[in-house]
C-alpha cells in the first residue's frame, strides 16, 4: 500500500473520530446541562416547599396555644404529607435519571456500531487493495519476465 493512500485513510480516520468526539461531548454536555437542570428545579422546590412548610408550622403553632391538643395530630399528618411529597419528587429524579441513563446507553450502543461499521469497512477496502496489488505485482512481475 502506497503512502498516499495510507494518508488518505488515516485522514478519513481522523475525520470520522473527530466527528465521534465531537457527538460524544455534545451529548455529554447535553446530559450535563440536564441532570443541572434537574438538581435546579428539585432545589428550588425543595425550597419552595420548605418554605411553605415553615409557613404551616407557624400557623400551626399559633393554633396550637387555643388547640394544643391537636397540635400532635396535625404535625404527623403534615410530616406525612411531607414524607409522600419527597417519595414522589425522589421517584420523579430516579426516572429522570433512568431516561438519561438510556439515552447514554443507546449513544454507547450506536457509537460501537458505527465503530464495526468503519472497521468492516476498513477490512474490505484493505481486502480490495490487496487483491489489486496482487494483481498489479503478477502484472509487474510477467511484464519484467518478457525479453526486451
Amino acid at each position: 500500500m502506497d503512502q498516499e493512500t495510507v494518508t488518505e485513510i488515516r485522514r478519513h480516520f481522523d475525520v470520522v473520530a473527530e466527528g465521534l468526539r465531537s457527538e460524544i461531548r455534545l451529548v455529554d454536555e447535553k446530559a450535563d446541562r440536564r441532570s443541572e437542570d434537574l438538581e435546579r428545579r428539585l432545589s428550588a422546590e425543595m425550597q419552595d416547599f420548605a418554605k411553605a412548610l415553615r409557613t404551616e408550622i407557624r400557623a400551626v403553632d399559633e393554633k396550637a396555644d387555643r388547640r394544643s391538643g391537636d397540635l400532635e395530630g396535625r404535625l404527623r399528618s403534615e410530616m406525612q404529607d411531607v414524607r409522600r411529597h419527597f417519595d414522589v419528587v425522589g421517584e420523579g429524579l430516579r426516572s429522570d435519571i433512568r431516561l438519561v441513563a438510556e439515552g447514554v446507553a443507546g449513544l454507547d450502543e450506536k457509537f460501537t456500531l458505527d465503530f464495526v461499521r468503519v472497521r468492516e469497512e476498513i477490512g474490505e477496502v484493505k481486502s480490495l487493495l490487496q487483491v489489486s496489488y496482487g494483481d498489479l505485482d503478477r502484472r509487474v512481475q510477467a511484464l519484467e519476465r518478457k525479453p526486451s
